[in-house]
Parts: C-alpha cells; structure tokens; sequence
C-alpha cells in the first residue's frame, strides 16, 4: 500500500478562531496545511513554494485577499483557488469573479461543505480523501529476547503521539536496561501524516539517549520503506539506523 497523496494547502484568514476551525478540519485529512494571515505573507509564499489549492479569506490587514489574487495571479494561474466570503461581500465577490477565484465557500464555514468543495475542486474522489482518525495509534511493546525488545506502531499518529509512544516504550521496559537491540515495526498507516518521519526521528533520538541501544542495533521494519521512495537526509537519526528491505 502506498502512502496516500497530501495535498498542499495554503490557507489566508487572518481571523484566529476561524483559522484554528479550518486547521484543525483539514489537518484530520491528507492535507498538509501552511497558515497566513495577511495577503502579503500569502504572496512571499507563493513566490517561493508550489500548493495544491489555495483558500483565502476577502477581508485581510495589509493586503486583502482579493488583492493577493490580482497581485499574484501569474503565480497562480494553475493553482485552484477557493475564496471564503461574508454575507453583505457582493461587490468584493464580483471583483474576486475577475481574479482567478475557482470556487466560494460562504461563512461560517461547515466542515462537510469544506471537504465538499475542495473534493469539487481538486476533482477527488472519496477514496482520495483520508481521515486519519479512522487509524488510531495502537502501540505495543513485547520481549523478543533478553535482549531484543520489540515496539509495534499501528495507525496514524497525532501531534502528542510522540511524548504516548516514549512514554509506553519506557514504561514497558520497566527498569531494565540490558537490552541491546530494538525493533520497530510500523504500519504503513503510521505514515499518512504528513510529519510522521519528524515523529520517528524525534522518537528514536530519545529511544537512543535514553537507553543502552545504539543506533546500529535499531531496525526498522515498514512495507512503507519499500514502496516509495523516501529522502531521509533530512532527519538526522534516521540516516544511521538500519532499514529492513523484503
């Protein structure tokens, strides 16, 4: 099984408890969110990255969503754009028609016409659409020798699972520390969120310097590892670990 496609999303509302709604919606699915909140910092973003579809609000401080648009519409010219609008905003939907707007979500927003909309746009079918909740985390710990432990990660993992999964492992051990190599096995749904390699690198860095386990006595096991190709450059406890291929 591959790893579902993420969508990357750049979000502009600059209003705090509309933003949070909407990150906390679209982060429960396969989308990889960036928030901004003025239609400047929208424009150095777009300069500088490529997204999937972009969703602003009109009303901004600085630049305004609407001018975000006009000003970067040849940035833009590919990239779907859903715009949230206010009852009363007509004139600023009549000028948004001019500037490259795909679709309008009218607030406040529901969650299902959120994903509706974005499913319309990005031409998605349901399956394409993950909810990461449907895969809870299951974590299980078990000796597979005096000094082999076993850690087994199931589901897909949220923003505290790094602190749940330590903290399980360590518990499990009780005490012991004579261990002196260490297993992980990882469903590939472990991997549908979008940090999840940040979460196993930041996982094995406190695996390591807190017990005797050494980096080359650390295996880890996932189909994942071998059907897509993964840059592990980046994290620096992953590159020193050994990757089991079948």
């Amino acid at each position: 099984m591959n790893r579902p496609k993420v969508y990357k999303v750049l979000l502009l509302e600059d209003d705090e408890s509309s933003a949070k709604l909407l990150l906390h919606t679209l982060e429960r699915y396969n989308f990889d969110v960036t928030h901004v909140a003025d239609g400047m910092s929208g424009l150095t973003k777009i300069r500088n990255n490529s997204y999937d579809l972009v969703i602003s609000d009109v009303n901004m401080p600085y630049l305004d969503g609407i001018s975000f648009l006009e000003k970067g519409k040849e940035m833009l010219k590919m990239t779907p754009v859903i715009m949230l609008t206010a009852v009363g905003e007509k004139d600023q939907v009549k000028r948004a028609a001019l500037s490259h707007v795909t679709a309008y979500l009218l607030k406040p927003i529901a969650n299902q016409a959120l994903l509706e909309k974005i499913a319309l746009v990005l031409q998605l079918k349901p399956e394409n659409i993950i909810d990461k909740k449907e895969f809870p985390l299951v974590i299980n710990v078990s000796e597979l020798s005096i000094s082999q432990m076993l850690l087994e990660i199931k589901g897909c993992p949220g923003k505290k699972s790094l602190d749940e999964i330590y903290d399980r492992f360590m518990l499990s051990l009780g005490g012991r520390g004579s261990f002196t190599n260490l297993r992980i096995n990882l469903d590939n749904t472990f991997f549908y969120e979008v940090r999840s390699l940040q979460i196993l690198d930041d996982l094995i860095a406190k695996i390591l310097k807190q017990t005797n386990i050494r980096a080359s006595s650390l295996f880890l096991d996932s189909e994942f590892f071998n059907n897509n190709v993964v840059d592990l450059q980046p994290y620096s406890y992953l590159t020193e670990v050994n990757i089991i291929s079948k």
